[in-house]
């Protein structure tokens, strides 16, 4: 039974698809389309085994040793001065560069933003398309039943970022007073960690935190305005409830919470025909008032 992509391995089973959804085809790096803008790599080492796939109708970038942050200039004569680093999920087993990346990069852009989306760093994957959906029905399975485990490196790579942009700033006609930042789940993972631990967090003027791990409390750091969105179903949510917007909301209340009915883990930018499908324009026009 295959189904478009909710929330990984976890889900699909919860639903009732065959275990034999592990040995459905993944599409070679040959047939994931171009990747766009510019190209700046963070850290020069090679990049090894990384390889782009196409899975359930999503684009991932798995194995990722080399980070690179990609540039997504905002339509002629619609830039607005503002920048956004786009942070994707994939539970640091993956980065889902496409739904959670490009496909949000593209509507900032739209509006006026300069966007840039990072692959970072992320866990080593069996090779095979087997091993790999295997390992992750076996590690996405445990969604929203235990903390997923830091990984520095990704937290650094988004230090890295964070700091290059504003350096920059100039060059891309940003404010560098205008930089903000979206993580999804292990993204907003890290954008967290960056808040709690990095000084670069101090750039940032905004931050988004789209179905965040809900159990965080984020010990320390500056509090920018926060958007944050969720679904009432999502496993993160129902393990943590409101204590992570709780305990932002006694340090700051520049906090806007969306808490939608449908939608589960890791809808993106992939319509799912529930209220979730909305949350990009909710986030677009919150981003206008900032």
């Amino acid at each position: 039974m295959r189904k478009t992509f909710a929330f990984l391995a976890s889900l699909l089973l919860a639903l009732g698809a065959s275990p034999a959804f592990a040995q459905m085809p993944v599409i070679s790096v040959d047939a994931v389309p171009p990747v766009p803008g510019e190209q700046i790599v963070l850290n020069d080492v090679p990049a090894g085994n990384e390889v782009w796939s196409r899975v359930f109708g999503q684009v991932w970038a798995r194995n990722v040793q080399r980070s690179t942050l990609y540039v997504i200039r905002p339509m002629n004569g619609r830039a607005n001065g503002k920048a956004v680093i786009v942070v994707p999920g994939g539970g640091y087993m993956f980065v889902s560069i496409d739904s959670e990346g490009f496909r949000v990069a593209d509507r900032l852009a739209a509006q006026g933003y300069t966007a840039f989306v990072l692959k970072y760093r992320v866990n080593p994957t069996p090779p095979t398309s087997e091993g790999f959906m295997a390992d992750m029905a076996s590690k996405f399975g445990q969604l929203g039943k235990g903390e997923l485990a830091e990984l520095p490196p990704a937290v650094d790579d988004l230090a890295a970022a964070v700091a290059l942009v504003s350096k920059r700033a100039g060059e891309w006609k940003i404010d560098p007073r205008q930089i903000g930042a979206i993580g999804f789940s292990a993204g907003s993972r890290s954008l967290i960690r960056l808040i709690e631990k990095r000084p670069e967090a101090a750039l940032l003027h905004h931050v988004g935190l789209i179905y965040p791990p809900m159990t965080q409390t984020v010990a320390g750091g500056p509090r920018p305005p926060l958007f944050m969105a969720i679904a009432a179903h999502d496993p993160l949510f129902k393990q943590g409830g409101l204590k992570l917007v709780d305990n932002w909301l006694k340090e700051s209340d520049a906090v806007e919470f969306h808490l939608y009915y449908g939608g589960e883990h890791g809808f993106g930018m992939m319509p799912k025909g529930t209220t979730s499908d909305r949350w990009i324009d909710q986030y677009l026009d919150w981003l206008a008032v900032q």
